[in-house]
């Protein structure tokens, strides 16, 4: 478990490193607007979440009764 948290503490301070020493291009506006990255991740994911259950919903979930229903029909052909 030490492994883990050492290689979490190295990522952090590499990140920051990073971060602190380059100077990215900035191409638009919104890109100098502070934990903009952080935002635009987060509605991504609500997005994913929001679309993937209405897929389960209209696409993968049956009905109650669906297996009911394919036995009734087998038995009445």
């Amino acid at each position: 478990m030490w492994g883990v948290y050492a290689g979490l503490l190295l990522s952090f301070i590499g990140g920051f490193l990073v971060h602190l020493y380059s100077h990215p291009k900035i191409h638009f506006f919104w890109e100098t607007l502070p934990f903009f990255s952080a935002l635009y991740g987060f509605v991504g994911c609500i997005l994913i979440v929001i679309g993937s259950k209405a897929l389960g919903h209209w696409w993968l979930q049956k009905k109650e009764d669906y297996y009911e229903e394919q036995e009734q029909m087998r038995s009445e052909n």
